[in-house]
């Protein structure tokens, strides 16, 4: 599970990282991020009901994607905000596709120091 310091939870979070945000895409993700004054990174997650109708699903997906990111936290680099949302095309994907497709997209921003 990923940590509860590591997880954007206020609503004032999420406005900032959307108002003052950089944005990337690939075909199944588009991430938002910016850079936070903390020394560790914070992940928020945004999947709407016009993506997957049932709560149970959309609950799912945010609890892959959580676990996505506690296992890229080791390798990331501090002080980023960075909110994903999946598009409509990633939930036929399996775990181990969204892990490629997620770790994908944050090598390309640079978010990882090997």
């Amino acid at each position: 599970m990923l940590p509860k310091s590591n997880r954007l939870k206020s609503d004032e979070d999420f406005k900032n990282v959307f108002k003052n945000g950089k944005t990337s895409e690939n075909q199944f993700f588009r991430i938002k991020f910016f850079k936070n004054q903390k020394n560790f990174s914070r992940f928020g997650f945004v999947i709407s009901v016009k993506l997957l109708k049932k709560a149970t699903s959309r609950n799912i997906l945010k609890r892959r994607l959580r676990a996505i990111c506690q296992s890229l936290l080791k390798d990331l680099k501090s002080n980023f905000d960075i909110v994903i949302w999946p598009k409509t095309n990633s939930i036929s994907l399996n775990y181990k596709d969204l892990t490629d497709y997620l770790r994908e997209l944050i090598i390309k921003n640079d978010f990882v120091s090997f």
